[in-house]
C-alpha cells in the first residue's frame, strides 16, 4: 500500500495521516525527528539510490 498520495495539479505528494498504522514525533538534540512506517519506507527507498539515479536506471532498462 503506498503511504503518499498525489496532489492534483501541483505534481507534489502528501501522506493521509489517517492510513498511517503508526507515526512518533521525538525530540532528538534539539530536532524534531519523525519515526514510523512513513520514515522506514522513505528509508528504505533512499537507500536505493535518488529519484534522478532511479528514473536513469528504469530509462536504461527499457531500451
Amino acid at each position: 500500500m503506498r503511504l503518499t498520495r498525489k496532489n492534483p495539479g501541483s505534481g507534489g505528494y502528501r501522506i493521509p495521516m489517517c492510513t498511517q498504522k503508526t507515526l512518533r514525533l521525538e525530540w532528538q538534540q534539539s530536532d524534531l525527528a519523525v519515526y514510523g512506517e512513513v520514515a522506514d519506507k522513505l528509508g528504505r527507498y533512499e537507500d536505493l539510490g535518488s529519484p534522478e539515479e532511479l528514473e536513469e536506471l528504469i530509462k536504461k532498462n527499457k531500451k
